[in-house]
Order: structure tokens, then sequence, then C-alpha cells
């Protein structure tokens, strides 16, 4: 081989020629691939390979560039990337892409992307309804966690001032590209982070319309956990009625506008001070009428009810009549065996021996009878007083005094619980004064 005519070069002046020859000849350039490979730097740059079926090509996106990228790369994505071609050559011999823009490689591609994250996500119940918080009827403050430029956030303070005068948060967020996804996560948390006093009652993420590119953050996996982890309710606003992101299926309520969240979350006050006012006067109605009602069963339950003193005085009339009786029929036996003396007195014969023993008998027998009636007359006087403290301590007066009450319904004393049932008015007549009851359970 004749090497005279065969050109020498030291090794930087041949590498700055191919440099020139690669850099020249291919400006911009639109480079179609999925990414394989994804590396941060520790100065903010993102490496990443791109390949295809036969080969791979090393690209980098610079940091100052980052910002412009309208969503996160993420491994596996078929996207078109478009820069400069650039070598380097410090310590050893490579080209690369130098990113500027990256988009991804038609829709379809996008939105199977999008279903199988979605897919993932549901099979980790984040979905589930379940999860699912309640929102509170008024809240006292919202936070917001929008762009605070553009229409969407006056769109949200305007419809919340029109229905009802509550205090707002404001979190400003990217909405869009690379910052977005930490922003809105950093927002989040933040509003979790405050303590309780400070803490809106409900957070509303929310953004225009835009394609299924631009709304690409709000189907991060990253984002979908912050929601569902977040301890206040968060209602997405996402887009127009028919963008439909990931977050809108973890958040507990979704709004198809960021003005219709604004309306399901707030309500209208003239409407609760109208509804307030015809529940008010629906109750007084029923209080007068109940009211009414109850009066009359109290004036004829009057009617019918006896006075306690008066029960206890026919008792005791009944106590007294039994025991005059008792006396009667004492003096009447006192009679007889007086009388029967007297007739055995007749038969008593002369002897002065037969007469004192019979005379001992007699008196012996006297002083029996005499102790027997005592006996008796105390037996039925201590009788008569149990009785009378016994009718005194069942009577009405004296059970309502020792805290007992009896329970009517429409009139009838309720002597089993399944007399009535739950929702049902009820009286209770106390020693003193009568209580309307409304039982809330039976057993």
């Amino acid at each position: 081989m004749n090497t005279l005519n065969i050109p020498e070069y030291k090794v930087s002046q041949f590498n700055f020629q191919i440099k020139d020859l690669i850099e020249n000849n291919f400006n911009y350039v639109r480079i179609s691939g999925e990414i394989s490979e994804i590396k941060n730097a520790s100065k903010g740059q993102l490496y990443m390979t791109l390949k295809d079926d036969q080969s791979i090509l090393s690209c980098v996106v610079w940091s100052q560039k980052m910002k412009n990228l309208l969503f996160n790369p993420e491994l596996g994505m078929q996207v078109i990337a478009t820069g400069k071609i650039t070598t380097w050559s410090k310590y050893k011999t490579t080209y690369q892409l130098d990113i500027d823009k990256i988009e991804l490689e038609g829709e379809g591609a996008l939105l199977k992307l999008i279903e199988d994250r979605k897919k993932k996500l549901k099979t980790k119940g984040i979905f589930d309804e379940k999860y699912k918080k309640n929102l509170p009827l008024i809240p006292k403050k919202i936070g917001i966690i929008t762009s605070p430029n553009g229409s969407v956030i006056h769109d949200i303070i305007n419809k919340i001032k029109e229905r009802f005068l509550i205090d707002i948060d404001l979190w400003p967020s990217a909405v869009q590209g690379t910052e977005a996804e930490m922003s809105i996560i950093k927002a989040i948390k933040g509003f979790n982070s405050f303590e309780k006093k400070d803490q809106p009652d409900v957070i509303i993420i929310a953004r225009g319309g835009g394609s299924t590119e631009d709304l690409m953050t709000f189907n991060s996996e990253n984002i979908a956990m912050a929601v569902f982890e977040s301890s206040i309710p968060i209602v997405s606003a996402i887009g127009h009625e028919t963008d439909t992101t990931i977050i809108d299926y973890v958040s507990d309520l979704r709004a198809s506008t960021p003005t219709a969240a604004a309306e399901k979350i707030v309500p209208v006050r003239t409407e609760l001070v109208k509804s307030v006012k015809s529940i008010g006067e629906r109750i007084n109605y029923l209080i007068d009428t109940k009211s009414k009602i109850e009066k009359n069963y109290l004036e004829n339950f009057k009617k019918l009810l006896k006075a306690p003193n008066k029960i206890i005085d026919i008792f005791r009339e009944k106590v007294e009549k039994n025991f005059l009786n008792i006396n009667k029929e004492f003096q009447s036996q006192f009679e007889k065996n007086n009388l029967l003396i007297k007739n055995i007195n007749k038969f008593i014969k002369p002897p002065i021996v037969k007469l004192d023993s019979n005379k001992i008998l007699l008196n012996n027998l006297h002083k029996d009878l005499n102790k027997n009636i005592i006996e008796k007359q105390n037996l039925s006087k201590d009788i008569i007083t149990k009785l009378s403290r016994l009718l005194k301590s069942n009577s009405i007066h004296a059970n309502l005094n020792k805290g007992y009450s009896i329970l009517t319904d429409n009139n009838k004393i309720i002597k089993r619980s399944i007399k009535t049932h739950k929702g049902r008015s009820i009286k209770a007549k106390l020693y003193e004064g009568e209580l309307e009851l409304i039982v809330k359970k039976t057993n």
C-alpha cells in the first residue's frame, strides 16, 4: 500500500473534522424511537437512550431545556425527539442527540400508555369507592391548586363568590411541563401538612382544557398516589367535560370543568337560607299542632283520672269499716264467753273444794280470755296499720313520688314495649308534671 498519499491527522484534528462533518450535515433532526434508558445527572441534565428494532442512539436534555418539555419522559414511551447531533471526544469518541423537544409519537401510543397505567393503578385498589372521602356541606376554607395566571383561577373564584362567601387558599402550581408533577405533589402535601385549624376543608386541582399530551401531567402515577394519600378530600377539575385523566378516578369527586367544581363544592347561600326558613316554618306548625292535640289529651285525661287523695280516702273508709266489724266480733265473742261462764256457774256443785277449784279455773279462763282479746286487738291493729301503709305505698301518688312514671299512648297505659314503636310520641306522668317523649328504640 502506498501510504504517501494518505492524509495524516492528529487525534484532535480528526475529531474536529468529524464534528464539523456531522454537525454541518445534520442541523436539526427529528428522531423516532422508544425510550429504553433514562438517567438523571447531578447537574440537572437528563441522559437517555432511544432505540428501534436494530439500533440505539444516545441523547441528552440539558438542564436549561428541561423546563421546555411538555411532560416527563418515561421508559417505554414511543417518542419523536427534535434536536441537533453533537459530538464529544474528550474521554471517548461518541455522538449524541442534543434534544430541544420531545413529542409522543401518535396519540394512539399515548392513550395506550395511559390505559396501561390506569390498569396498573386499578389493581392497587386506589380507585375503589370505599376510599372516597365525603365533602363538607359548607366548607369553611377551600384550597385551590392551579396556575395563578389564566382564566381558570378567576372563573373558580368568581363562581364561589356568586354562591357563598368562603375563604380561598390558592397554592400556585405549574399545570403543564416537567415541573408540573412535583409542583402539584408539593401543593397537595403542603396543604395536608398544615395544622388542622389552618387546613382547607376541600382541595380543588384544576386546569383548563388541552390535548391529551397537554394533560399528561394529570396521568402521573406519583400525582395519583399523592391524591389517594391526602387526608383532605380532593376534587379534580381538569380540562373540559370530555377530558378524563387518571386523577379523576382516584379523586374523591370529579368535576367536568373548574367552574363545575366550584358549583359542586359550594352551595348557593340564598337557597340555603330559603330552605332553612321553610323547614323552620314547618317545624313551628308541627309543634303548634302537636301542642294543641296533646293539650286536648291532657284535659280529657284529667277528667278521667281521680285525685290520689280521693283514692286513699276510699281505702281508709274500707279499713275503718273492717276494724269496726272486728271489734263487734270480739265483743260478741266476749259476751258469749261470759254467758257461757254464767251458765257453767249454775252447774257448779256446792262443795267448797270444787267451788274453789272452779273459781280458780274460771279466773284463769277469764284472764286468758282478756289476754287473747287484747292480743287479737293488738294484732288486728298491726294488720290494719300494715295494710294502711301497704295501701299508701302502693298508691299511684306514692309510686310517682318514688321516681316511677306512668307511660301512656293516646291515653292508654303502656305495659309492654311491643305496644309502641320507634318514632312514636308518648307521655310520661311524673310526681310533678308530665313529659312528652319520642321512642328511639324498643327492646
